[in-house]
């Protein structure tokens, strides 16, 4: 999530360095109207790396790699049979794998992105169309999913969370925005989800938008919804930054949502939710008998950066002071490594880069008791109890609790569920790309059943 604090993520990355091990799907362009999927599965044995291709699209499994070079950044496959006589080259970046394929003449740019193949479905039982919206001075793009028989009565726009996310909100093989359009359209409902501003299809620049700059973007996709003319009842369903969204407009523009929807959303201010996903990272490497120290000085950090720190001079010093308390926290074991990556030149230029970003600032001064207290439509909030990024029953009971002008407001805690959703083991994010993709069957029937009973 783009909430947490840089050098959590780094520190994290480097108790589990980036691996190639694991499956990477990819798209290759054969020709302008036809692209190949193909599989590339890697897996690591005491003699080294071993790799196998699949091509769904031809039947073919288990095509064995000749030779498999991986370096930290790069990496190169190659089939040597005659049957086959193709390589591919690529850059690690992340949870993509970017080169080039060359076979037999053909020489063509392929990305492979982490995680199992899914095949779509080739016919779906529903419309699907593409959507131009205006906001502002951007234009989203967007789905729209409609039943073919009878016409929808309740509209429902989807928001995903925090980050770069594009309509179907795709964190490696995990599709929750897809899964929830397809569940609820099959039941009947019409739903809009789209690309975030500066993502996929959307006009815009993403790193220079801001909180409110998302909010108009819900408010115009309502509005959009609403021009059609054919909705008795509109409403939004969003995820983690996506249900603060959702707050935030159902607070100021009541007339644009009939209900909401919170999966996973903060109850609590940006500065607590920051303080316990940071405490959640650091968890392997402060000392246990010293979390509760760690978490006081995390959050003195942050209330000085979002309300006191005016430069990124400042934010400088701040940061310094703050790995001189807390690196004395560190198990000793950890403590020499952790020094000097805070320490090197580029790791202190990327953490107050993200630091003094107005984005990152203006998240730490948000409050749902802003917001929750306003809204006079009902709400159902939802949370897994593996979420290890916005923690289920602190936040759930102070939703339930603030929302005092709401009809109606239901809260549940979904056993064994994490963030995104999917039956977990920790519910650490380090284990997402490795979970089974599909958003929990028992979430989508509680969500189902919540807009029976409000008759929608």
């Amino acid at each position: 999530m783009r909430w947490t604090l840089f050098f959590t993520l780094t520190l994290w990355a480097m108790t589990c360095h980036a691996q190639v091990v694991g499956s990477w799907h990819g798209d290759l362009r054969v020709s302008p109207t036809y692209a190949l999927p193909l599989v590339l599965h890697v897996s690591e044995t005491a003699e080294g790396y071993r790799a196998s291709l699949d091509s769904p699209d031809q039947n073919a499994e288990g095509i064995v790699v000749d030779e498999f070079v991986f370096q930290p950044d790069s990496l190169m496959v190659r089939w040597q049979s005659e049957s086959i006589g193709a390589r591919f080259q690529g850059t690690l970046q992340g949870d993509m794998i970017k080169g080039l394929f060359a076979q037999r003449g053909l020489f063509a740019p392929l990305t492979l992105v982490r995680g199992e193949y899914i095949k779509e479905d080739e016919m779906l039982p529903y419309h699907a169309s593409e959507v131009a919206i205006p906001s502002d001075e951007v234009v989203l793009s967007g789905t729209l999913t409609e039943p073919l028989e009878g016409s929808a009565t309740t509209a429902i726009l989807l928001v995903a969370g925090s980050g770069p996310n594009d309509r179907d909100s795709k964190i490696g093989p995990h599709k929750p925005l897809y899964d929830i359009a397809d569940y609820l359209t099959r039941e009947g409902y019409a739903v809009l989800r789209y690309d975030k501003r500066g993502v996929g299809r959307s006009t815009g620049v993403f790193n220079a938008s801001m909180l409110s700059d998302f909010e108009v973007d819900v408010e115009a996709a309502l509005t959009y919804l609403h021009s059609q003319g054919k909705y008795q009842k509109v409403g939004v369903i969003g995820h983690s930054e996506g249900g603060l969204l959702a707050q935030m407009v159902a607070a100021d523009s009541p007339s644009l949502v009939d209900f909401i929807v919170l999966l996973a959303a903060p109850g609590v201010n940006g500065i607590e939710t920051i303080v316990f996903q940071n405490q959640v990272m650091m968890a392997d490497l402060i000392e246990p008998e010293k979390e509760e120290a760690f978490g006081q000085i995390t959050e003195e950090l942050f209330g000085k950066i979002a309300y006191h720190s005016t430069s990124r001079a400042s934010d400088s010093l701040l940061i310094a002071e703050y790995f001189d308390r807390v690196l004395p926290l560190v198990k000793e074991g950890r403590r020499q490594e952790t020094e000097r990556l805070v320490q090197s030149e580029e790791y202190q230029r990327n953490m107050i880069g993200a630091i003094s970003s107005p984005f990152y600032k203006g998240f730490l001064r948000t409050d749902p008791s802003i917001y929750l207290p306003r809204i006079t439509c009902p709400i159902l909030a939802l949370n897994g109890s593996k979420d290890m990024q916005v923690e289920a029953q602190r936040n759930l009971s102070q939703i339930k609790s603030l929302a005092t002008s709401s009809p109606t407001v239901t809260v549940k805690e979904l056993e064994g569920l994490n963030h995104l959703f999917i039956p977990a083991n920790s519910g650490h994010p380090s284990e997402y790309l490795f979970l089974p993709p599909g958003f929990s069957t028992e979430a989508l029937s509680t969500l189902l059943n919540w807009l029976h009973q409000q008759h929608l």
